[in-house]
């Protein structure tokens, strides 16, 4: 027998299709996915009455890192960059209501609009399994951005990995390096202590640790609902999946629904196809009865079938392409998204240069690679001619011509020359490249004069660091006497303890400029207390610079 809640659920996913969020958003905005086509299955609702996020979308761990690892899991994904505060760190943000003295509303936010337009920050990740719990981190005071006053007792994060056991079959063998695709379904996630200490969490809650440890194995599955962060400190750990990833706070649990609702959505690759480009959609389904029938609306007539399906515009402009699946119990599910079909570009070529800028002494010789590109389908003969400004080193390039074909990339080599006499300044080079009517050109900046160099520097000098807590140091490179090139960062501790990590390696520098990186430092809850050196080292070549940082563990 289907259960109240169970055809509530159903209803709210078949009006998906007639436009459900657009009719939602008009009457709670401020609290709903929002007025744009839904990008996956919408739930039912939020288990938790202090988080007032009435639609959070049914998502998968796959679906947050988008099969990807490092700073590229962020920059692909669609919910960059996660949920922020300006207040402080958005982890430990609270949902309105009665709030001491201090506490900012209106904590983290159910929706942000960013390039993909209005995507939400509160899902449910249904289906999943668990690693062993820990309670850790404990307090007896809010954190800053909750006021940092006394919390009336001492709570701590419990925090844990759930995986899809789709996709990580065996978790103690799972995500052994930054490449391992099982890392893909692996999330890191907390419930948090300052959401136990305002009783948002903790005992007798959607989100209690004590039950969720009782009541589940490491074998049981369940669904979870909770708000994606995006942690830079922990990027390169292997306890956090190699990904900066969290459900943090995770906001509710619950055993896993045997047999939930039918939820489908899909994706389509390329996402900016052009006018006869083959496009491929993909749907994913959650629920329901297998097997499933898949019916495709791509929005300018046509139609398909099956499960993947590809599909071509002959035509630009926008489409709604929809999705429709049936499962064997007659269940349907449906799903939309916008496809935007551009005109091919008109043939032409780019020009580029690597390195854009270097420093030579007098009487001596520097290189550039000079890059051709057909774009459009340019196929076509590029004539290039070198110009210096002001006159003094002598430039050429070989070869002076390079042909193309459709989709293709050439280089020639820029040499630049000075002589003993050349005069110390700065000098613009111009390479020219040109076919018939089309030309464009690429500029190299050469600098002529003292042994170029670089210094480092950074701050604050030294910190204080909790037990199991991170913190950040920042490393500036400046250019000295038009040093231009790549520096490498290293960095070493002694004695051996806490965890380092670059935000950025290698800093590239251009003359006269500065380059930045944030070095991260992991303590780990076993870190002996003391006192650490931790020495940064940036090299180029036969150039080397240290500085120094100080970490107090306590």
């Amino acid at each position: 027998m289907i259960t109240k809640n169970r055809e509530t659920r159903i209803v709210v996913i078949l009006l998906a299709s007639i436009f459900f969020l657009s009719t939602l958003g008009a009457a709670n905005a401020a609290s709903n996915v929002g007025a744009s086509v839904p990008q996956f299955p919408v739930g039912s609702g939020s288990w938790n009455p202090k988080v007032p996020c009435s639609s959070p979308w049914i998502v998968r761990v796959t679906d947050i890192t988008n099969n990807m690892t490092g700073s590229s899991s962020l920059s692909n994904s669609i919910f960059n960059p996660g949920i922020t505060s300006p207040v402080g760190t958005a982890k430990r943000w609270l949902t309105p209501g009665n709030t001491p003295s201090g506490w900012t509303s209106p904590g983290p936010p159910c929706t942000i609009t960013n390039s993909h337009g209005i995507v939400a920050m509160f899902v449910e990740i249904d289906g999943v399994k668990r690693a062993s719990l820990v309670n850790e981190d404990c307090t007896g005071t809010y954190d800053a951005v909750n006021g940092g006053g006394s919390n009336g007792g001492s709570y701590c994060d419990s925090t844990f990995n759930f995986y899809d056991p789709g996709v990580v079959p065996n978790y103690s063998t799972s995500c052994t390096s930054a490449s391992d695709p099982s890392c893909y379904g692996r999330i890191h996630s907390e419930i948090d202590h300052d959401w136990k200490a305002a009783k948002y969490c903790g005992a007798s809650t959607t989100c209690d640790d004590a039950a969720l440890s009782s009541q589940t194995t490491t074998s049981s599955l369940i669904d979870f609902q909770g708000f994606i962060y995006w942690d830079p400190g922990n990027l390169n750990q292997a306890w956090h999946s190699f990904s900066g990833w969290e459900i943090h706070p995770l906001t509710g649990w619950r055993v896993h629904q045997s047999n939930p609702s039918l939820a489908a959505s899909f994706t389509f690759s390329p996402s900016s196809p052009s006018v006869g480009q083959a496009v491929t959609f993909t749907a994913t389904v959650s629920g329901g009865t297998s097997p499933y029938t898949f019916n495709w609306n791509f929005g300018d007539g046509a139609t398909g079938t099956g499960n993947p399906t590809t599909h071509s515009y002959s035509s630009s402009g926008t489409f709604n392409a929809q999705l429709t699946v049936q499962d064997s119990a007659s269940a349907m599910a449906t799903a939309s998204r916008s496809v935007s079909v551009t005109q091919p570009a008109s043939p032409d070529f780019s020009i580029s240069s690597s390195p854009s800028s270097f420093s030579l002494a007098q009487g001596a010789s520097g290189s550039s690679t000079i890059t051709l590109t057909s774009l459009g389908g340019f196929a076509g003969t590029i004539t290039l001619s070198p110009s210096v400004s002001p006159s003094g080193p002598s430039v050429s390039v070989s070869p002076t011509s390079v042909t193309l074909t459709a989709g293709s990339s050439a280089t020639s080599s820029l040499t630049v020359t000075t002589q003993p006499a050349t005069p110390i300044g700065s000098y613009t080079v111009t390479v020219s490249g040109t076919s018939n009517t089309i030309s464009h050109s690429t500029t190299v900046q050469v600098i002529v004069g003292s042994t170029p160099d670089f210094s480092i520097s950074g701050s604050p000098s030294s910190m204080t660091l909790a037990q199991r807590s991170t913190g950040t140091f920042s490393v500036v490179l400046t250019s000295v006497n038009g040093f231009s090139g790549t520096v490498s960062l290293s960095a070493s501790v002694s004695p051996s303890g806490p965890r380092m990590s670059f935000s950025q390696n290698p800093v590239n520098l251009t003359p006269g400029a500065s380059g930045s990186s944030t070095l991260n430092v992991r303590i780990f809850n076993k870190t002996q207390l003391g006192t650490y050196t931790i020495t940064v080292t940036g090299t180029n070549g036969s150039l080397s610079h240290s500085i120094t940082f100080t970490v107090t563990v306590a």
